[in-house]
């Protein structure tokens, strides 16, 4: 048997970047410092701005060059935690209040695209989950219920009516909503980069922060000293001596095939194109691009908590194709690209978003799972610091209540506590409220 030809180890759309690139080389003072210029540092440092605040943002290394621009771009409420599931754990009430928020974050980050004319790909597209079991099936026929219960309009499918939608036979049934889209993200966080510049944000790219000393951000060759400081560094928090217990990461991979032709395309999508992901704890996902490539994404229990990426993955490369040529055999795509991305992810797969219990001038933004909860945290982040709002707190602290604590992290290893953690919250969700 020939060895499976694997996609090229290459981000797709992160070839190019766009601007000029400005490192910190003195000393400055600012209101605010944001820290990461990713989807959450730049909503933060824009929030604050709006806000009336000289604003300093710190990228290690280029706006969206971590987990933001190697995402997969799906732009909707819908993550690793789904409706029902926060009606479950925090009760009807806050369910709507969670996923109201997670709405604002999709609602922000589409107000940039007009507002500023960003040009990313920007590709309005329902948001489509289906299940890969009866048993998955019932589970979003209890979504589809919440979803009625608490006004969000939607439609279930089940296994006859799917293929009206998508054409894949493999899925006992799924459920729909609008008011989503599809985005380049990496191209969103550049073309956001440059509105700041325009707006009066300083922004100094290849300018890795090294410490946290008071009110002062150290840098290679310069530093701010500022009232406030906000860390959107995600799963690179630990790497500054804060939120070590509370953060790690986990790894997904992503494919993107060549343009397919306009009938391969009606064959998945018979309506229109469409954000897919299935029901499995560990998902799969996929969307059509602009140019009509298809990016396909997913993971596996081994390497989903590794400590580093894992590039040219030819278990991956195998599980993912073979699950597209499973779930549409009709069709034959070339997948021209594969890469790894570490998102940021808490014990209980909620944001952590809050101050510093000790340096309260500190607030920290990780775990976000999601560009639209990225977003709608880095905009609370100000809201909570200027404005004094509060009201979400109690869901992100990062002095809140995780599965398995310290003792368990310190004897079984980070990642297996994550692992553990992460089921626990998912399989056997607690009521908090």
């Amino acid at each position: 048997m020939n060895p499976i030809l694997l996609p090229a180890d290459q981000i797709f759309w992160s070839l190019k970047k766009i601007g000029e690139s400005r490192k910190l080389h003195s000393s400055i003072q600012a209101n605010v410092v944001v820290i990461g210029g990713g989807m959450a540092g730049l909503a933060a440092a824009q929030s604050f701005q709006e806000k009336g605040l000289s604003v300093v943002l710190l990228e290690k290394y280029h706006c969206g060059s971590g987990a933001s621009g190697k995402s997969s771009g799906f732009i909707t409420p819908d993550s690793e935690l789904d409706l029902n599931y926060f009606k479950k754990v925090f009760g009807c009430d806050n369910a709507k209040k969670l996923w109201e928020f997670a709405i604002d974050g999709v609602a922000f980050i589409e107000r940039n695209i007009k507002r500023h004319h960003l040009v990313c790909d920007y590709q309005v597209q329902d948001t489509l989950v289906v299940a890969n079991s009866r048993h998955a099936f019932g589970e979003l026929e209890q979504e589809y219920q919440t979803r009625q219960e608490l006004n969000y309009p939607s439609t279930l499918y089940n296994q006859e009516t799917l293929v009206s939608a998508l054409g894949g036979d493999h899925y006992f049934g799924g459920i729909r909503y609008g008011g989503t889209f599809g985005i380049n993200a990496y191209l969103y966080c550049q073309l956001m980069k440059e509105v700041l510049l325009q707006q009066g944000i300083q922004v100094y790219e290849d300018s890795p922060v090294l410490s946290i000393d008071g009110h002062t951000v150290s840098t290679n060759h310069g530093q701010v000293t500022a009232d406030y400081i906000v860390v959107c560094a995600d799963r690179f928090i630990p790497d500054l001596g804060k939120l070590t217990q509370e953060i790690y990461h986990a790894q997904t991979f992503l494919m993107m095939s060549e343009s397919l032709n306009d009938k391969d395309i009606a064959t998945i999508f018979p309506d229109q194109p469409l954000m897919v992901w299935d029901t499995d704890l560990i998902y799969t996902y996929f969307r059509l691009m602009g140019d009509g490539r298809m990016l396909l994404g997913g993971a596996n229990i081994i390497n989903t908590y590794e400590r580093n990426p894992r590039h040219n993955a030819t278990s991956m490369a195998k599980k993912l194709t073979s699950y597209f040529k499973y779930k549409f055999p009709q069709v034959s795509v070339n997948f021209d690209y594969m890469w790894p991305g570490l998102i940021g992810i808490s014990k209980d797969i909620m944001p952590i978003a809050g101050r510093d219990i000790e340096q309260p001038y500190i607030y920290y933004v990780s775990a976000a799972t999601g560009l639209h909860w990225a977003a709608a945290l880095g905009k609370y982040s100000a809201e909570h610091m200027i404005d004094g709002r509060r009201d979400l707190d109690e869901f992100f602290s990062p002095q809140r209540s995780f599965p398995l604590g310290g003792l368990a992290q310190k004897l079984l290893g980070t990642p297996i506590t994550f692992a553990l953690a992460n089921g626990m919250s998912m399989f056997f969700p607690r009521k908090k409220v």
